[in-house]
């Protein structure tokens, strides 16, 4: 079975917002992330719950519990993934909202 590729949301400044977000997390965070995130990458369109969730409008959230980090990504071409925007429990509406704005681009 062919992996699915994950990107990042590039805006027209060249800058990867999720990207930079890994880069705030310590060390064991982001295994905690790049676990959920090779789950995604392995699985694609057939990840669901607890991992996974759709929120709608081809918008879907990622799920890490241990730290309650949510990744949101959409799905795009022959089995690429865009990640959209990425934080925490706290952040969450203004990430979907984000997210829902950049997924309107593709």
């Amino acid at each position: 079975m062919k992996k699915w590729t994950l990107e990042y949301w590039v805006d027209n400044s060249s800058r990867r917002s999720v990207e930079n977000w890994f880069l705030k997390l310590t060390r064991e965070q982001f295994k905690s992330v790049a676990k959920e995130l090779k789950l995604l990458e392995t699985c694609g369109n057939e990840l669901k719950l607890p991992h996974s969730k759709a929120l709608g409008q081809g918008l879907f959230e990622l799920r890490e519990y241990r730290y309650g980090f949510r990744i949101y990504y959409g799905f795009y071409a022959d089995k690429i993934i865009i990640l959209l925007s990425a934080g925490d429990k706290t952040s969450q509406q203004n990430d979907i909202k984000i997210a829902r704005m950049r997924l309107s681009k593709i």
